[in-house]
């Protein structure tokens, strides 16, 4: 077994054993080309000489290789080392697991957008006939900007066809048909995300009281009640009470997220400055970057006024044809502009029959707006075309030889 993984990770530099995960060994090391830090995960179990696994594996080898999406990390090789499978992945560099901010305070609409972007990496998933299986906050990595990426597309597929069952079933974020040994369906991964979102929302896992979910907002009086009944049917024990796929629970669980957040972003502005690491636009009460309280402004507050680049403020600027009135702030430039000009709808004999338009009322931009009566720039006169005299130019052609005098000869003489 040493021998095949060392053949495995040859030609790799800097190889480091970092330990199990999931019944895998995992190493990391440097591609030898592009020098990028990479994982490997080997599975320590030979696949056999069985021609059905064997091509139930190269089938999964090549869907694992076809993931191609922002919030999944690359695949960078899938295959096996005379029978044992091995999957090589990027390296998350500046980002952070999300286990390890599980313990901070997560604002509703921040967990939101992290469960969204991780639904959106499994339906991918799902479109190429791949499950994750065995989701858990050790496989979703949040980096610095907002970005998150999921792991571990695969492993629960390979160690169900190898027959492994790594003691790992008794995780709380897994589904609990998963800790039975049933293989992993689009039912098992919705239990999941409810099961993280419910950790993000409550700082603890889920609460099951005489077989009933207890409501997020049990623990979290933020929690809208809407909310609360998406977490919950997605958290049943039977498979056929939750939805039926992640597409169908972020359908819903968006309708009853999505709205409250708009309406949230819209009474708070673009959003404030964090105090504690300085990231632009946050609209939460806490910084999705370092999870600092924020400080919002008052509801009802001013905003300053915005300055234009000359450094005057734009106070505002209204036509009104109607009642032929022009209110325009400092700082603008007028320019005198037909807004609109009558338009005949008949020609000749039957123009007659239709009244005439009404006179459209004119603006007189002058009186209201003395600037506009500063003296304008005069264009200078354009220099006059010279005029060219061609015969002087261009010298006399040649005189054309005449042909008169010749004589010409035929074959007859």
């Amino acid at each position: 077994m040493r021998k095949l993984i060392r053949q495995i990770v040859d030609g790799y530099k800097s190889v480091k054993l970092v330990g199990q995960d999931k019944g895998y060994v995992v190493l990391s090391g440097q591609e030898p080309d592009t020098k990028r830090e990479v994982l490997i995960n080997i599975l320590p179990r030979l696949l056999g000489d069985d021609p059905q696994i064997a091509r139930r594996f190269q089938g999964l080898a090549r869907t694992i290789r076809q993931l191609n999406h922002p919030n999944i990390l690359s695949i960078r090789k899938v295959g096996e080392e005379a029978g044992l499978p091995y999957l090589v992945t990027g390296a998350v560099e500046k980002a952070k697991p999300l286990v390890d901010k599980l313990d901070q305070p997560w604002a509703v609409d921040t967990a939101a957008d992290v469960i969204m972007q991780v639904g959106e990496a499994l339906e991918h998933a799902y479109k190429k006939g791949l499950v994750h299986g065995s989701l858990t906050p050790d496989d979703i990595v949040v980096k610095s900007n907002g970005r998150v990426l999921v792991t571990g597309f695969g492993l629960a597929e390979l160690q169900d066809l190898l027959g492994v069952h790594f003691a790992e079933a008794a995780s709380p974020y897994l589904a609990p048909e998963r800790a039975e040994g049933q293989p992993a369906n689009a039912a098992a991964d919705v239990y999941s995300l409810a099961a993280i979102l419910y950790s993000m929302l409550t700082k603890r896992q889920p609460q099951v009281v005489k077989g009933e979910v207890l409501p997020p907002s049990r623990f979290n009086p933020d929690v809208p009640p809407a909310m609360d009944a998406v977490v919950v049917k997605a958290l049943a024990p039977d498979p056929a009470d939750r939805y039926p796929d992640v597409r169908s629970f972020l359908a819903t669980f968006g309708s009853v997220t999505l709205a409250p957040l708009a309406h949230r972003t819209q009474a708070t502005g673009r959003g404030v400055r964090c105090p504690n690491c300085g990231a632009e636009n946050q609209t939460g009460k806490f910084c999705r970057k370092c999870g600092a309280r924020l400080e919002h402004p008052p509801q009802g507050a001013q905003l300053s006024p915005t300055r234009s680049t000359a450094g005057e403020p734009i106070l505002r600027t209204k036509i009104e044809v109607q009642n032929s009135g022009l209110d325009v702030g400092s700082g603008v430039e007028l320019h005198e502009t037909v807004i609109a000009r009558p338009m005949p709808v008949a020609t000749g004999e039957l123009a007659a029959q239709f009244p005439a338009p009404l006179e459209m009322p004119r603006i007189d931009v002058a009186s209201m707006w003395p600037a506009a009566q500063e003296q304008r720039l005069a264009m200078p006169e354009p220099p006059p075309i010279p005029e060219i005299d061609w015969a002087d130019i261009v010298p006399p052609m040649s005189e054309v030889p005449s042909i008169e005098g010749l004589s010409f000869t035929t074959e007859d003489d």
